[in-house]
């Protein structure tokens, strides 16, 4: 199954969306942060989705609110299912076989599976990955459906250039104290730049304001 989409999570965000975009192109107003299209193939495991679209929205929205500092959003885009055969995660094969499922430009693959193993150190378990298909340099992420909130929004950092750290209670850090996370002034300037590239080269173009159902 696929599909496109074209109105957000409920009609509220939607207009929401819209005034923001309309209140942006008035003279004299601060540009809107680009908002990049998201898509989302998510494996299924006993004939049900590993996870709902509410968790895959808390999971955006946490990326939102990450990100916002850097004028960068996503939006799902495109809904994709995954076929049973990568429903979970081993070896490098399983990951590499993604690419081919990849979409052509323009958006961010992200493929939801049920469990990813760490291929480096087989029997650990990983919450995500952004991998990189070397044969082709394909770049796309791939999420756990036992992935903390901020998962997403760490791999997306990697994804617009941003290696881990050890600064603690950084996205980009394993460490954590307790205090709110964020990036640094530094990571920020990097998804910026990372941002101009991507929509420079077209590997990435912003997602279309969804259309308002009458």
């Amino acid at each position: 199954m696929r599909r496109e989409r074209e109105v957000g999570y409920d009609a509220r965000s939607v207009k929401i969306t819209s005034i923001i975009v309309a209140v942006a192109m008035l003279p004299g107003t601060a540009a809107a942060s680009t908002t990049f299209g998201l898509s989302i193939a998510v494996a299924k495991k006993d004939g049900a989705p590993v996870r709902d679209e509410a968790w895959i929205a808390s999971q955006i929205a946490e990326a939102n609110t990450l990100f916002s500092r850097a004028d960068v959003s996503f939006r799902w885009t495109l809904v994709k299912e995954l076929a049973p055969a990568h429903t979970e995660m081993h070896t490098r094969a399983d990951r590499d076989a993604l690419s081919a499922l990849t979409e052509p430009r323009g958006v961010v693959d992200i493929f939801l599976v049920a469990s990813l193993e760490d291929v480096d150190e087989p029997g650990r378990m990983r919450k995500g990955v952004a991998w990189t298909h070397e044969p082709d340099k394909k770049r796309y992420i791939v999420l756990s459906a036992e992935a903390p909130k901020q998962v997403l929004a760490h791999e997306l950092g990697h994804f617009f250039g941003n290696p881990h750290t050890t600064v603690p209670d950084n996205l980009m850090s394993y460490v954590r104290t307790g205090d709110a996370v964020s990036f640094d002034d530094f990571q920020i300037d990097r998804i910026r730049s990372f941002s101009r590239r991507f929509l420079d080269s077209g590997r990435l173009v912003e997602a279309p304001v969804p259309r308002l159902l009458q």
